[in-house]
């Protein structure tokens, strides 16, 4: 769960980092029709995360390396899917992009507005800065967003706003990015691993669910 929460954050800063100047909707904005591979760095109170991520219209992944051989999230929209994967003992939790957001502290209600600043330079890319909110029911973001001329992110700076008043900074990097074809197998979920398909489970009801399988999960070791 810990782990779901992290990674899905970073996936909050790519909705972020595509809005338009009046607000819209965070997931709508996710899509990005830019295909592209980069490496990533995220940075919070929980710790520092570094791993990758490829993405292409309709579908992402991102992955860190751990001490189990690895854990991914992976993104199908056309699925109506959020995969967390063990790289490692090769099993998945699929649920629904609603309960995905429900588990990501409300992303999937954020509504974004950003203004632009100026023009400046990150990991050698041109990029253009603005300043960003993110609001929804459960928190939103507060902050600075760096974003190519294809809209990729490349940087984001700010606090995450929790209702209960635990409000956390934030900072994510992207660096190595390379613009183009990304390789189809690293978005399609692995064949012949184990796994449980939650995606009809409300999102009101996931964290128990998840809560139950846990067990069968822990004690799985790779094939």
């Amino acid at each position: 769960m810990k782990f779901f929460k992290t990674l899905a954050l970073t996936i909050g800063f790519g909705m972020c980092g595509m809005a338009a100047e009046a607000a819209e909707a965070a997931l709508e904005l996710l899509d990005a029709a830019t295909s592209y591979t980069a490496d990533f760095t995220v940075s919070s109170p929980r710790g520092t995360y570094r791993g990758k991520v490829w993405h292409a219209k309709g579908r992402e992944r991102r992955e860190v390396a751990t001490s189990g051989g690895g854990q991914a999230v992976l993104l199908r929209r056309d699925l109506d899917a959020a995969y967390v994967m063990s790289l490692g003992a090769k099993w998945y939790v699929g649920v629904s992009m609603q309960a995905a957001g429900a588990l990501a502290g409300g992303l999937d209600s954020w509504q974004v507005s950003r203004t632009k600043l100026r023009e400046e330079t990150v990991s050698g890319l041109k990029a253009t800065r603005w300043t960003a909110r993110a609001d929804g029911p459960k928190g939103g973001f507060t902050g600075d967003i760096w974003t190519t001329r294809d809209g990729i992110i490349v940087k984001a700076v700010g606090v995450v706003d929790n209702p209960k008043g635990d409000d956390s900074p934030v900072e994510m990097t992207l660096s190595g990015l390379k613009v183009g074809a990304v390789d189809q197998q690293m978005l399609d979920l692995p064949h012949g691993w184990f796994g449980f398909d939650l995606r009809k489970v409300p999102a009101d009801r996931i964290e128990q669910a998840i809560e139950g399988i846990k067990p069968l999960l822990e004690g799985r070791k790779g094939g």
